[in-house]
């Protein structure tokens, strides 16, 4: 990956353990997708704890452009569950089924 990974927390402080399992996702990802550009990754919780609450993340992945060039397309995907760790793993096989069945994706395959 070209630019540092991002990750932002919001209506929470940093959790270590969801930290940790966005830079597991995110290097399982890379192993099938070598030309990633950017990855910003975004964990919203809710701002009051209530019964039924859940956790939102947000992926942007930078993809070069099929174009060409040094353009950059946006691959984003969201997921909600009630478990922060749970919903950055689905949103990460969200965003692999989704590159998949971008037509002309630019990554290799291994």
């Amino acid at each position: 990956m070209i630019s540092p990974l991002q990750i932002e927390f919001r209506n929470t402080h940093p959790i270590e353990a969801v930290e940790s399992r966005i830079r597991q996702e995110l290097a399982e990802f890379e192993k099938s997708c070598n030309n990633l550009l950017s990855c910003r990754v975004e964990v919203e919780a809710a701002e009051h704890e209530r019964r039924g609450s859940v956790s939102k993340v947000s992926i942007d992945l930078g993809i070069p452009s099929t174009g060409g060039g040094q353009k950059a397309e946006h691959l984003e995907v969201k997921s909600q569950r009630k478990d922060a760790s749970m919903a950055v793993h689905a949103a990460f096989n969200t965003a692999r089924r989704r590159l998949k069945e971008f037509s002309g994706s630019p990554f290799t395959q291994t």
